[in-house]
């Protein structure tokens, strides 16, 4: 069909005898659902007999719903069920045509045919409005720009743009961050209105943190977790880990217990942290473009170590006060020392005893033996805990004293013991010689009489002896 052609058919359908034609703009934003208005204003109460809703592409005049005079309804067999026709709507009049999902590609002009007791026909411009970025696949440290496309028309439109619900006027980054994500939206204005398409952005590198603004506070002798998250799919292919200090920015080895692992989380890890671990810690990460060029990003935290100073005089039981410190207290707001008591079944009481820096104990004794804890907030709230473990002589004597006490005991139960068992033993044998002599009471006569002879002889010689001491001749024998 040529030009010429197409004007004639095109003619045809907007000019009729009787006929009322109107032409109107739509906008709609990509990806909702479009409503093309077909109303009559004239005969609310006329009843039509057939609908036709045709579309303009290129120089051809395409049907996409219709329903003739018998109630027949025809659509399109190669597009998806997203066109449609609320007929329940036809006795109000209104045969708006709805498109769901709407597309870039649904842009154009549509023709609205309603044959009642007058035939009327409405020519609607239907206006897209999108949302995208370019590149499609955006990494941060990069360019970016913000694009609003809307499908040709005849209207002048006005357009702005918000982010994350503030109005901004940049649109193009040259230096792309993760602050930049979250929700980009198109205000598009024209004469009838203003019509919004929102999109939304995520930047590709490092999601924790951030930014270069997080500090993780750790107690001495705590084990400590360094976030360096990349973006789900995106691994880079070399990831680097360095320290350096706050003051000076002069590098500095990293910790012995310094633990770094591999993969889309290279989150490092301290098992054990020391004092003077301190400092500015740096992941880095080398990743390609979405045109292939490379790219790094890297996040800068800081590591702020807190422990607890103790200050007492010369005597054990003299006054002592404990301090907070923290390598850099520049965002604590407060502090507040808090006593742990541990009971029966590992149960916990937190008391809180003073808010300051430091606590003063006038006169240790073995009450204030265990466990004290610093707290320590900032603006957002609580940012971490050090905790001293408090010994006192007394309460170290009184446990060995007890301790002696407990082994005293066993050594006196393990005595009784022993001279249960001997007096148990000797009765067992006496117990047994008995039973022996009752088994042979020949052997035991004779042994009785020998034993009884025996007796008799070692008392008749005491007188014997007595006889010769007076005898001045004595024979004896």
């Amino acid at each position: 069909m040529n030009k010429k052609q197409f004007l004639m058919i095109l003619g045809l359908v907007l000019v009729f005898e009787g006929a009322q034609c109107q032409e109107h703009e739509v906008f709609v934003a990509h990806g909702s659902v479009a409503v093309i208005p077909c109303i009559d204003k004239t005969s609310a109460l006329s009843h039509p007999t057939a609908v036709f809703w045709s579309r303009i592409v290129g120089n051809a005049l395409k049907t996409v719903w219709r329903r003739e005079k018998s109630g027949l309804e025809f659509r399109p067999v190669r597009d998806p069920p997203r066109v449609n026709c609320p007929v329940p709507n036809f006795g109000k009049a209104d045969y708006s045509l709805h498109i769901t999902e709407t597309t870039i590609e649904d842009g154009g002009k549509y023709i609205c045919e309603v044959e009642g007791k007058i035939r009327m026909t409405k020519v609607i411009n239907l206006r897209v409005v999108r949302a995208s970025f370019s590149p499609a696949v955006v990494v941060e440290g990069l360019r970016m720009e913000a694009n609003c496309y809307v499908s040709p028309g005849t209207q002048l439109v006005q357009m702005s743009w918000k982010r994350n619900g503030t109005l901004t006027r940049k649109t193009s980054l040259s230096n792309v961050s993760q602050k930049d994500g979250g929700d980009w939206t198109c205000q598009v204005a024209y004469n009838g209105g203003m019509v919004e398409a929102t999109t939304s952005l995520q930047v590709k590198g490092i999601v924790t943190p951030q930014d270069n603004s997080s500090v993780v506070y750790a107690a001495v002798g705590s084990s400590i977790s360094l976030p360096c998250i990349f973006t789900d799919g995106l691994i880079p292919y070399t990831v680097m880990w360095n320290r350096n200090s706050k003051t000076s920015y002069s590098p500095l080895p990293l910790p012995a217990s310094f633990n770094e692992s591999a993969g889309p989380s290279a989150s490092a890890t301290i098992r054990r942290v020391e004092d003077g671990d301190e400092g500015m810690y740096t992941c880095s990460g080398m990743m390609k473009g979405l045109n292939g060029e490379r790219n790094k990003v890297r996040r800068t935290m800081e590591l702020v170590v807190a422990r607890v100073l103790r200050s007492s005089s010369s005597s054990s039981n003299g006054p002592m006060t404990l301090t907070c410190h923290l390598s850099n207290s520049s965002q604590i707001t407060s502090y507040e020392w808090l006593r742990v008591n541990y009971g029966p079944n590992d149960t916990q009481t937190v008391t809180s005893v003073q808010k300051a820096k430091s606590f003063r104990i006038k006169e240790v004794n073995e009450k204030d033996a265990g466990e004290w804890v610093c707290r320590f907030y900032g603006k957002q709230g609580v940012l971490g805990n050090v905790t001293y473990e408090l010994h006192v002589m007394g309460a170290v004597k009184s446990e060995n004293s007890s301790s002696g006490n407990k082994t005293a005991m066993v050594m006196g139960f393990g005595f009784l013991f022993l001279v249960i068992f001997l007096v148990l033993f000797q009765m067992y044998r006496n117990y047994r010689r008995k039973r022996m002599m009752l088994l042979y009471p020949a052997m035991e006569t004779i042994v009785h009489q020998a034993a009884t002879e025996r007796e008799q002889r070692e008392r008749s010689r005491p007188k014997m002896a007595e006889a010769c001491v007076g005898d001045p001749k004595p024979v004896c024998v």
